[in-house]
Parts: C-alpha cells; sequence; structure tokens
C-alpha cells in the first residue's frame, strides 16, 4: 500500500494541532483574599528581657496585622510561668518555664498558622511568679 502527500500532510497537521491541544498553558496563581504585606521585607523579629512584671512585648502598626509565628522563652532560674496575652487579654499562650543553672529548658514554640496581633493593638507577656524571663519573637506582617 502506497501513502500519497496528502495523506503524510494530513497525518502531520492533526498531529501538529494535538500536540497544540495537549500542551499546558503557564500556570498563573492569584491570592485568594490580603494575606502577606505587600512591603519588601515583612518579617520582624523582637527580643528581650521580661523584668518580672506585665510588659507589651510588641505593638502592630495600625495599618498592618502582626502574625507571631515562633516563640522562645528562657528563664535565669528555677520555675516560672510565663503568659502571652492580646490587648482585649484573651491568653494565646501559658507555658512553665523550668531553668536550673546549665540545665535551663527553654519554651520554643512553631504556630503553623500563628497568633494574629491585629492591627493597632499590642500584645503583652507576664510571669506567675514575677521571674526574670527572656524571650525571643518572630513572625510577619500582615493586611487586616
Amino acid at each position: 500500500m502506497q501513502t500519497s502527500r496528502f495523506q503524510l500532510g494530513l497525518i502531520a497537521t492533526l498531529a501538529a494541532g494535538l500536540g497544540a491541544a495537549l500542551s499546558s498553558s503557564p500556570a498563573i496563581g492569584y491570592p485568594s483574599g490580603p494575606a502577606v504585606s505587600s512591603g519588601t521585607n515583612p518579617v520582624w523579629a523582637f527580643a528581650g528581657t521580661l523584668p518580672g512584671t506585665t510588659t507589651v512585648v510588641l505593638t502592630a502598626p495600625v495599618d498592618q496585622d502582626m502574625v507571631v509565628t515562633d516563640v522562645l522563652i528562657t528563664g535565669d532560674s528555677g520555675h516560672e510561668r510565663a503568659y502571652l496575652n492580646l490587648q482585649d487579654g484573651t491568653r494565646v499562650l501559658a507555658q512553665d518555664v523550668r531553668s536550673s543553672g546549665s540545665m535551663a529548658q527553654p519554651v520554643s514554640h512553631q504556630f503553623s498558622s500563628g497568633i494574629r496581633v491585629p492591627a493597632g493593638t499590642y500584645m503583652n507577656m507576664g510571669t506567675q511568679w514575677g521571674q526574670t524571663l527572656n524571650y525571643t519573637l518572630s513572625g510577619y506582617y500582615a493586611q487586616p
């Protein structure tokens, strides 16, 4: 059986058309809503020493929420209970901190969804027995 030029042309055209129809287009992702700030560096970190009294440890800007993703708390000595509270009094973390010289057991949390501090409000930290604690908080800015 002999193949004509017409048949070869038709097969080539159909193959090219099928290839074009099955080829994938570039993927384009669109966010479903406001998430991370469009700033150049939306990541933040704060560290300090809690002097044994309830203290404001971070304040969100009036135009952005702050999302706390990581918390590290260490004590100087003994046993202490640390609290993180939002401005409205909502307790978002209550954790025992145990330290004994070089045997310190720091509190370390990585929150997959984070703790949101609403724009224009603050988060404070307190202790139950008034001992000194050291803390590091980190996260990112987000649109309210």
